[in-house]
């Protein structure tokens, strides 16, 4: 069994990841997270999708040190983090890396929407070019090697003009996904997770783990 802290706060994000690499892998994987009372502070400062993963996994890791009998308790293989990003092509890539508080720190995926359907409103270019992808850096670290290895995965769409649907979270509901021509939160799930920015990425996570183990 391999030990594999997921480290996001997010549990949205952590159920996705989960459900990805026990989906994609007959490894015998633990997957585990942290919830919000632990009390990871994180500030996400950096300047590429890459160095946001890699803090987040140095954070955690240094959380960790500070709290030796979880650590123990954990007797962690990996750690794994990523940070995930909405690029509309007519806003030059807005939201990017601020795309978790396009709207503000703490803002909901509603107010998140609503400020990025606003700016795609008066923005000319937007009127003809909806064209957007969602990216996401997962971050591999191996306690063994003390290493660090990265992994990207994007799934292109269109931005729709009102949010439709229920399930997934974030800019689910307002990204078009050509190929089922619905939103991201129109799919199911399980769907989702075979085409989507994260599985990709994800999925050469559970291939590196392979080689490793």
């Amino acid at each position: 069994m391999l030990n594999i802290l997921i480290a996001t706060g997010n549990s949205h994000k952590f159920q996705e990841i989960e459900a990805i690499m026990e989906k994609i892998t007959t490894l015998a994987l633990n997957l585990i997270y942290l919830d919000k009372s632990y009390k990871v502070e994180i500030v996400e400062d950096r300047e590429t999708y890459e160095e946001n993963a890699k803090l987040k996994a140095e954070g955690y890791i240094k959380f960790l040190e500070e709290n030796p009998k979880l650590k123990t308790e954990l007797n962690l293989d990996f750690i794994v983090s990523e940070d995930s990003g909405l690029e509309v092509e007519c806003l030059d890539g807005a939201p990017g890396l601020f795309t978790a508080r396009y709207a503000g720190e703490n803002a909901s995926d509603v107010e998140n929407i609503e400020k990025l359907l606003d700016a795609m409103r008066y923005q000319e270019e937007c009127i003809k070019n909806r064209r957007a992808k969602f990216v996401c850096h997962a971050c591999l670290y191996d306690i063994k090697k003390n290493s660090f290895e990265y992994f990207n995965g994007e799934l292109n769409g269109l931005i729709a003009e009102e949010i439709s649907g229920t399930k997934g979270f974030g800019y689910d509901p307002v990204f078009i996904v050509p190929q089922f021509n619905k939103t991201a939160a129109q799919i199911a799930g399980e769907k989702k997770n075979e085409i989507s920015h994260r599985a990709i990425a994800f999925g050469k996570v559970v291939e590196a783990i392979k080689t490793m183990k």
